[in-house]
């Protein structure tokens, strides 16, 4: 039966001028902190929290959604223009953005960006709205193993889609997992690959390698290997066409696919739109009749990693809702911030505050709308950085780098390790080694090992616990009709026609035959 007081109290929440203007402000703000190389969603969001400690709960929280909304999507936009993710969410975003960019078709993918992003963050905001008990339910009751192997899967998946080279991508996964064993050991406390040095011992700051890694790298091989006419000119074209209708519509089994996934790791505590990104993408090219466009500037490409990524911001609030769980690391500072307002998230929230829960769901479907205006506000402004000549252009990235990873922690070790990511990552580039899979693997490093480790203490050492439980088992089976099919994909002819359909190879036969 519907409670009208409820209902009064969420409408009243929405209809407030000041819960508004805080939205929006939040909003436009988080855009434009997602399109500064080095200034991330997590880190706005924890920065400001301590400002609304003193503001009303129906004012400081949808500032904080709005910011950290904005900060997701905006981090596509120098992702596309510049091959600079704003955000580690919008590092597969890179990979056919900037592609897009190159063809001169700069516009089309930033409305495709825009358009991918609003629809799943719309219908990843109704599952929350509708179905937060029944997925929550399903995320609570993962334990380690479960987790452990949801960690592989991922590493697996992203290891062979970002890169011709399955082994390659394997190899560059694992380096990213030795990195992720710098620092303390988290059950022991002993010191490893520290070498001495106690700047290491919280581990490789990921924020300034990750800037280093994608876009120092980048400045140098521009500096090393020019761009030639063809892609000097594809820079030119400013904008080019606008997306289509029909081409937009005909990616809906992407996006709705790539939704899907999102929202369902979002769910699950501890994975964030870093991982989802990846993971739908992979399932993209999975999908995909032209997986040999991934990468060259692919529109589902594209549109899979957007949607992906944006759907986790209304699905990591299902677990921090209803049980208290924080998804990731901002919604466990959105706990901090409800905690300071009086209010205990998870079904306390419900059972105490289900007024100010649903004026915050109608907030979050209000937060869509303006999403769509002030990205394509931001896309209409934020796109004249193409128009900036390199000489110009690299230096202000460069400058942002730097200010970006030294802010991170106001540390000048940062910069060293900026310095050091952007050299191994000018290598890999150089050498065909991708560079996502080091970077997830540095992030999932931690997760993954601390699951394995308590799976084993679970089970005094048997690995038994990762197929003895049901979920474990789904997860293993899953895990292994990965790695077959990833393998198979990775290890037959790597040539374009050899990965085109059947119909299509046969097409391309008949043509070629008819020319000569």
């Amino acid at each position: 039966m519907i409670d009208f007081g409820i209902l009064q109290q969420g409408l009243a929440m929405l209809a407030s001028p000041w819960t508004f203007l805080a939205l929006s402000a939040g909003l436009a703000g988080g855009i434009l902190i997602g399109a500064l190389p080095g200034l991330t969603a997590t880190m706005a969001v924890a920065v400001l929290a301590p400002f609304t400690f003193f503001m009303e709960a129906a004012i400081g929280i949808p500032f904080l959604l709005g910011i950290y909304k904005g900060a997701i999507y905006g981090g596509s936009i120098p992702a596309i223009l510049v091959n600079t993710p704003g955000t580690a969410a919008a590092a597969a975003t890179a990979r056919d953005g900037y592609a897009m960019t190159v063809q001169g078709k700069s516009r089309k993918a930033l409305e495709l960006s825009l358009y991918s992003s609003v629809v799943a963050d719309f219908m990843a905001t109704l599952v929350l709205i509708l179905v937060a008990v029944p997925l929550a339910t399903i995320a609570i009751r993962f334990g380690s193993p479960e987790f452990a192997l949801l960690y592989l899967i991922a590493l697996t998946m992203i290891a062979t889609v970002s890169g011709e080279s399955f082994l390659k991508g394997l190899a560059a996964a694992g380096l990213g997992l030795l990195v992720a064993c710098i620092g303390l050991d988290p059950m022991s406390g002993y010191q490893r690959f520290t070498f001495g040095n106690t700047d290491l011992l919280a581990g490789v700051s990921l924020i300034p390698l990750l800037i280093g890694m994608f876009a120092l790298s980048e400045i140098l091989m521009q500096l090393t290997h020019p761009p030639s006419a063809q892609e000097s000119a594809g820079r030119v074209q400013h904008g080019g066409e606008r997306l289509r209708w029909a081409e937009f519509w005909a990616l809906r089994p992407t996006l709705l696919r790539s939704t899907s996934v999102g929202a369902f790791l979002g769910s699950l505590p501890g994975l964030g739109a870093e991982i989802a990104c990846w993971i739908a993408y992979g399932l993209a090219r999975g999908r995909s009749r032209e997986p040999e466009r991934f990468g060259k500037g692919s529109p589902e490409g594209l549109a899979a990693a957007e949607a992906g990524n944006n759907a986790v911001v209304p699905a990591a609030l299902i677990p921090m809702t209803v049980f208290g769980i924080p998804g990731d690391t901002i919604t466990a500072v959105l706990i901090g911030a409800l905690m300071a307002q009086g209010m205990m998230p998870g079904p306390l929230l419900i059972q105490q505050n289900p007024g100010f829960l649903f004026g915050l769901f109608l907030v979050l479907l209000v937060t869509n709308v303006l999403l769509l205006v002030f990205g394509l506000a931001a896309i209409r402004w934020l796109k004249q950085v193409t128009r900036i000549p390199p000489s110009v252009l690299y230096p202000c990235v460069l400058l942002l780098c730097v200010c970006g990873a030294y802010a991170v922690n106001s540390s000048r070790f940062d910069l060293l390790i900026l310095a050091f990511g952007g050299g191994l990552g000018y290598l890999m580039r150089r050498t065909g080694f991708p560079i996502a899979p080091l970077i997830i693997g540095l992030l999932l490093g931690p997760g993954f090992e601390t699951a394995v480790r308590q799976s084993l203490v679970f089970s005094n050492g048997s690995l038994a616990i990762f197929w003895s439980r049901p979920g474990s088992l789904a997860l293993l089976c899953l895990l292994a009709l990965v790695i077959v099919v990833m393998a198979w994909r990775g290890l037959k002819p790597q040539g374009a026609a050899s990965r085109l359909p059947r119909s299509r190879r046969m097409k391309s036969h008949n043509a070629k035959g008819g020319d000569s």
